[in-house]
């Protein structure tokens, strides 16, 4: 089991990669799709550590909100309310998780202090402590 998973865009690996890092430095264990083993179904994989993980961080992008996968994933988080969704670029939220405060990422560059990040984290640490 993960403390987090990390739903995003593709085009996104980068930024993802981004934030696995700074979360695994906090000394969190992250899971992002880049862990899928030779000869694994994708889906089960993506399903087993989304329903065992204890936070999952939504990156919102100008590609994943029309992503069927991250839209899927968000919903399955919301449901087991463990979802904290995070802005990377100005875009409109999906409307089903519109009542969800977002961190805003846009502006962050893998650094601490910036507000939004800083209060990411401490969403986190308090969701995991629970």
């Amino acid at each position: 089991m993960s403390d987090i998973f990390i739903s995003y865009a593709s085009t996104d690996k980068d930024r993802a990669e981004r934030l696995a890092k700074a979360f695994s430095d906090h000394g969190w264990s992250v899971w992002w799709d880049r862990q899928i083993p030779p000869g694994k179904s994708f889906d089960e994989v993506i399903e087993h550590a989304l329903n065992s993980t204890r936070c999952v961080i939504v990156l919102w992008s100008k590609d994943s909100v029309s992503s069927r996968w991250v839209k899927t994933e968000a919903a399955e988080a919301a449901a087991r309310g463990v979802l904290v969704p995070a802005l990377l670029d100005n875009v409109q939220i999906p409307l089903e998780f519109k009542r969800i405060e977002a961190a805003n990422l846009v502006d962050w560059e893998g650094k601490s202090p910036h507000s939004e990040f800083d209060q990411l984290l401490k969403t986190i640490s308090d969701l995991l402590a629970d």
